[in-house]
């Protein structure tokens, strides 16, 4: 039987460059990354967590993204190019430092 499941990665922190302020390009970065993945679940089809957040520190560290608009679009293809069975992915990417003591981000949720 096939079940729809949602694989949650909360508190994904590592540094990285994004952002369209000068300060922001200079040097990396803390980021936070939330991710709500639900996808078909069959007995021994599951989704890998931990290259689930490989892909996504990947994307964030090897790419000088200036919005968080464009990552969020570009993890979440990658995301579904590599795990077909992925149905709806919510991505959310923050800078917590960035405007002390705000935390600012973006969010998306695109279903397939």
């Amino acid at each position: 039987m096939m079940e729809q499941i949602t694989l949650h990665i909360e508190n994904l922190t590592f540094e990285a460059i994004i952002g369209i302020l000068e300060c922001e390009r200079l040097s990396p970065q803390k980021i936070l990354v939330e991710a709500h993945i639900t996808y078909t679940y069959q007995s021994e089809h599951y989704l890998d967590y931990v290259l689930i957040s490989e892909i996504i520190r990947h994307h964030l560290q090897t790419k000088t993204y200036k919005l968080l608009e464009s990552a969020l679009i570009d993890i979440i293809d990658e995301l579904k190019a590599q795990f077909n069975t992925i149905t709806c992915i919510t991505l959310c990417i923050k800078k917590p430092d960035i405007l002390a003591p705000l935390v600012v981000g973006a969010s998306v949720t695109k279903t397939f």
